[in-house]
């Protein structure tokens, strides 16, 4: 459910870089419209509708317990103070009177969330030629543009990458294209019904669409399906595992039992637990939001328990770490989500999604 936008190299991949509208800089910051400082909050607020209109019930089933609004806002105005200093400098040209319709049409994406509306590059947009130095994306004028590192700062506006050009993130491919997770190229994403995933053997899904009988290890791709189609699992169908489809997102995927002689995975869709009940692994976890099914090793029954904290080692759920909401597994312990600067290990206790060189890096700037 991550969906980068590159506004302010929070790692968002819709963007709100606009055309150079021209005046005055103090003008752009202070003048008529919405001030910049507001920016952060109307984005995040509209960014996050456009998600919960596009996967309906999953959203809260995958938000952990979290504010999408509330994360990316932070990430967003952790970054504010680089901007204002480009629109001082001339590099970015901020108008104030157009966020209005940028936010429209970003709450209107749905599920359509590529690319940049065009009513977004009409608020916010660098000066810098292709070619010409930057230090931030925002700074490269025009909606298909980045700046491009190679080493140490400063980078290089340029035009987005087509598909086969390398890629950290999908703010770096042109329009319609994903930065592939397993060969850091942009792709072409897989269409409803196409093959998908597989360990890298084919791209990952479209917006909208969910990878389903995709086998990482067995380099087995899956088929891309529609919400609906991907969550259909009535009670007690079979769900999940050998291209059958999840469960409808009032049920989960239980795991029942493995047999050991084949591998076999059985499972059934069925009710999530309460708090502190005995449960079993499923898919998604079928304990409310702060906890998780707790198992001992080589089972499959436990008891919803709280997720660790702050300061706590890490609870495991197959291959995935797990802590409470606002924190994240870095080496092996809980730590609270951190601000632009902080020390870091991993990307993701970061809020902007980037740990560069043990850093808390902006997205879509020279680090």
């Amino acid at each position: 459910m991550r969906a980068a936008m590159r506004l302010f190299g929070a790692g968002l991949s819709v963007s709100l870089l606009l055309g150079a509208c021209g005046g005055d800089s103090d003008a752009d910051i202070e003048g008529k419209g919405v001030p910049i400082e507001d920016v952060p909050k109307l984005y995040a607020g509209a960014m996050c509708k456009a998600f919960e209109s596009c996967f309906g019930g999953l959203f809260g089933i995958f938000s952990g317990g979290e504010s999408c609004s509330a994360n990316y806002e932070t990430a967003i105005t952790d970054e504010l103070p680089r901007i204002k200093q480009a629109i001082e400098g001339g590099t970015v040209v901020y108008d104030g009177t157009k966020i209005d319709a940028c936010l429209s049409a970003i709450e209107k994406q749905g599920c359509s969330l590529q690319g940049e509306p065009a009513e977004c590059t009409a608020a916010l947009d660098g000066t810098v030629e292709v070619g010409g130095d930057c230090q931030l994306d925002a700074e490269c004028k025009g909606g298909d543009t980045y700046c491009k590192v190679s080493g140490a700062c400063p980078g290089k506006c340029a035009k987005k990458e087509l598909a086969g050009g390398d890629c950290k993130g999908d703010s770096d491919c042109a329009a319609g294209l994903k930065c592939s997770e397993a060969t850091n190229k942009c792709v072409t994403p897989a269409a409803e019904g196409a093959a998908c995933e597989g360990g890298g053997t084919a791209p990952e899904c479209g917006p909208g669409l969910f990878c389903i009988g995709s086998d990482d290890d067995g380099m087995k791709p899956g088929k891309c399906l529609t919400i609906t189609e991907a969550f259909s699992g009535k009670s007690g169908d079979a769900c999940f595992f050998e291209g059958k489809p999840a469960c409808t997102t009032d049920l989960r995927c239980i795991v029942e039992s493995v047999d050991t002689t084949t591998g076999k995975i059985v499972t059934a869709c069925g009710a999530p637990y309460a708090s502190g009940a005995k449960c079993k692994i499923a898919i998604p976890d079928g304990c409310p939001v702060d906890e998780y099914c707790k198992v001992p090793q080589n089972t499959f029954d436990g008891t919803c328990t709280k997720r660790p904290t702050a300061g706590q080692g890490c609870a495991k759920l197959f291959d995935d770490d797990l802590c409470a909401a606002g924190t994240r597994c870095e080496a092996g312990v809980c730590r609270s989500l951190q601000h632009l600067g902080a020390k870091c290990s991993v990307d993701d206790v970061c809020y902007s999604g980037h740990c560069v060189n043990g850093g808390c890096a902006p997205s879509g700037s020279c680090s």
